[in-house]
């Protein structure tokens, strides 16, 4: 095989990969408060622009403002968490679920800055959210991801520094 046709297959399977690894959940137990994650590697972050809608998959999507984070589908608005009006408090994770027997979708709110990673453990199952903050610091950070259909029991999330050290969990 010439080097430049193994050139040109080996850059694509390269990139496929890496794209593969970065969108795979990260297995991890949820470490006691102020102890360190077990990996500490800070999930991607997709920035949006304010009233921007991201399609979140399975027919979901998102909106973040300086005011508020909801969610719908088609054209519903479901879900909408006021990121001002102190029902939620500073430093503290707030998860909303919704989903069918295809699968759950988890939908975390931090406030408080210093998110890299969201976490939420399901009976056995322990994912890292894909991670949504407007430009600058807004002050909070959405995690979302898809999971498994949601059985009975607890779920619990964490949300890490860029060190790995816990700074909520719910």
């Amino acid at each position: 095989m010439s080097t430049a046709l193994r050139t040109h297959l080996i850059k694509p399977l390269a990139v496929c990969a890496l794209a593969a690894a970065a969108l795979a959940p990260v297995n991890a137990y949820a470490a006691p408060s102020g102890a360190a994650a077990p990996s500490a590697r800070p999930a991607s972050v997709v920035v949006v622009t304010s009233g921007q809608r991201l399609d979140l998959g399975h027919g979901q999507w998102l909106t973040l403002t300086a005011a508020q984070v909801c969610d719908g589908s088609g054209p519903t608005v479901e879900n909408c968490s006021s990121v001002t009006n102190g029902n939620q408090g500073p430093g503290t994770v707030s998860l909303l679920t919704s989903g069918d027997t295809a699968g759950t979708l988890y939908r975390a709110l931090y406030l408080g800055s210093g998110a890299a990673r969201i976490t939420v453990r399901a009976g056995q199952q322990n994912d890292t959210l894909r991670l949504v903050r407007l430009a600058g610091d807004t002050g909070y950070t959405v995690g979302y991801g898809w999971g498994a259909p949601q059985t009975t029991g607890n779920v619990t999330t964490t949300v890490y520094n860029a060190a790995g050290t816990v700074l909520t969990t719910l």
